[in-house]
């Protein structure tokens, strides 16, 4: 055995590959929507910035998906639970019809419609795609 397979030092070098993926997809989330939407403390409603009157639909819907996520995060959802809502709940809020709503997240892959969870919902493997979405340009 050589003296390098024997090394006082306990830590291993692959050590700082672990990572706390929940921590990185909330820090992601955080970062996209600091400027788009705000959490009522009180009430846990969102509160759109100017930001975020100035996206289209489909990034609009997208921005409030992850809002759904952070709640869930931060355990605010409503009595109910479910990460997921339906598209009544999008279209009362982005102020347009279900159609709108279900005709827009065709072409979003990364946004699952399950029943189990409640509805249409990011799950939490493409959390990464959805804020990529956010952030690109929308011109």
């Amino acid at each position: 055995m050589s003296s390098d397979d024997q090394s006082d030092d306990d830590s291993d070098p692959l050590e700082d590959l672990y990572v706390d993926a929940s921590n990185i997809d909330q820090q992601r989330i955080r970062d996209v929507l600091t400027d788009l939407i705000a959490i009522d403390r009180e009430t846990g409603n969102p509160r759109f910035y100017q930001e975020f009157d100035e996206l289209d639909t489909k990034r609009k819907f997208t921005a409030v998906l992850l809002y759904r996520r952070a709640l869930a995060a931060l355990d605010d959802l409503e009595d109910d639970g479910a990460l997921g809502k339906g598209s009544g709940y999008f279209a009362d809020l982005l102020d347009v019809d279900n159609s709108t709503i279900r005709h827009n997240v065709g072409d979003l892959d990364f946004v699952t419609n399950d029943d189990e969870q409640g509805g249409y919902h990011i799950p939490a493997h493409s959390i990464k795609r959805a804020v990529d979405y956010l952030q690109e340009d929308s011109s």
